[in-house]
């Protein structure tokens, strides 16, 4: 296969689909900002964050690492199978703290909005696959089928019903329902389910006609279990991913969770919607980072070490002029189409949104470090990185948000975000250097 082929419709449609991930997030705050007011938006905007939080558990950090097993370590099966396990531990854990946190309704809306959530963790696998065989302008085209319509549809039940419990589970039941129809298309046609197909097509026409019918045998017990060890191999190699991630997005929901315990359910809007467009940044560099992950493994492991910091540094100064553009514009005239947006005055909030778009800037180019680090197989570094994080920012959360109110959750998020930047960064040059030193000593 040309890998180099269908490059520029691979950056289109992971742009298309990214931006329509993206973007109904945004669309959902706004919706329900406007339809069911700021003091809902704000239960909604903390559930929702606390889904992104378990998210993680549903993805595993498995991805990246996914899109990057060149060898094909473990089957798609196997990935599958994985990825059943942790969306089951994910709406247990979810429902467990509806259960403990809220009554009533609130229980049925946190809870629904977590499998909302759990939609992102299902396609995902599919995609990781789809990106294996290269084939990231088909999964860019199921992201945006999938959102396209959760969003719309999600819209239009509650312009119709005003009832947001009725509207998320809605939305969770057959978006899970088109997700897992047109992302099993999808794995058919292009992914390693296409190539199975037709590999066992193959070796039919090569098996005598008396002996096709045991080659259609269910797998055996051994087989079951030898992949079921796989798979607990496969989880047990991305715990670290997994930490690594949850604790990321701990840290981001961090000053949220402060501003839960000394300020009222408005300032979480208020918070939510000057937050977006940072979120968004991250969710954006996905344009340029998602379709080169697989290259940049590849350029790793063949020792192309010049290439491959060729290519990191492109990466990094890309997202960095947009990000640079990003926060300007949001000087000049975000923080105005917000109040637009969603109706609500952010003029005492000038300072924050800039602080905040500043950190979103720094964590698209986290996200991305973070990403290449497990493409090189160095996902060991995340727990230690995560953890000196948290300690410090957590521990400062609560007293800067009292102290500051919105400035001071701002502020803690840049704070999480530049140390993260520093420490991966750090650790990015020291392996390069290291390969390189390797490199000269077997030459």
């Amino acid at each position: 296969m040309n890998k180099e082929k269908n490059v520029k419709k691979a950056f289109l449609w992971n742009m298309i689909g990214s931006t329509c991930y993206s973007g109904s997030s945004f669309l959902y705050l706004l919706v329900v900002t406007r339809i069911c007011g700021a003091q809902l938006a704000g239960f909604f905007s903390l559930s929702y964050a606390t889904a992104q939080l378990l998210l993680q558990v549903g993805r595993y950090g498995v991805r990246t690492y996914q899109a990057t097993d060149l060898n094909r370590k473990y089957s798609f099966s196997e990935y599958k199978l994985s990825r059943v396990i942790t969306c089951s531990l994910m709406m247990l854990f979810g429902i467990i703290y509806s259960a403990y946190s809220f009554t009533g309704e609130y229980i049925i809306i946190s809870t629904f909005v977590i499998m909302m959530k759990m939609i992102d963790a299902v396609e995902d696998v599919f995609h990781g696959n789809l990106q294996q065989n290269y084939h990231v302008e088909q999964m860019g085209k199921a992201l945006a089928i999938r959102n396209v319509y959760s969003a719309v549809f999600f819209t239009g039940i509650l312009l119709v019903t005003k009832n947001l419990y009725l509207t998320c589970v809605a939305t969770a039941v057959t978006s899970l329902i088109l997700c897992l129809g047109v992302n099993s298309w999808f794995a058919r046609k292009y992914g390693d389910a296409a190539g199975s197909a037709a590999n066992c097509e193959s070796t039919a026409s090569n098996i005598h006609p008396d002996n096709r019918k045991s080659s259609r045998q269910p797998a055996t017990a051994a087989q079951n279990s030898k992949k079921l060890s796989h798979v607990l191999e496969l989880l047990k190699i991305c715990t670290p991913m997994f930490i690594g991630t949850f604790l990321s997005l701990l840290l981001y929901n961090v000053p949220k969770y402060a501003m839960a315990n000394v300020m009222t359910d408005e300032y979480q809007t208020y918070y939510s919607i000057l937050f977006m467009p940072s979120f968004v940044i991250t969710l954006m560099c996905e344009f340029v980072f998602k379709p080169t992950i697989t290259t940049i493994a590849e350029l790793w492991w063949e020792n192309n070490l010049k290439r491959f910091v060729m290519y990191v540094l492109r990466i990094i100064a890309i997202i960095l002029v947009c990000c640079a553009g990003i926060v300007v514009g949001g000087h000049l005239i975000g923080r105005t189409l917000l109040e637009i947006i969603y109706g609500v005055d952010l003029s005492p909030y000038k300072m924050q949104f800039i602080v905040l778009l500043t950190g979103g800037g720094i964590g698209a180019e986290v996200y991305m470090i973070y990403n290449i680090l497990i493409a090189i197989r160095w996902g060991k570094c995340m727990l230690p990185v995560y953890s000196i994080t948290a300690i410090i920012t957590i521990a400062a959360a609560r007293a800067m948000v009292n102290q500051w109110g919105i400035m001071g959750a701002s502020l803690n998020y840049l704070l999480s975000c530049s140390i993260l930047f520093v420490l991966f960064a750090s650790i990015l040059v020291y392996v390069i250097l290291k390969k390189k030193r390797e490199l000269k000593k077997e030459n």
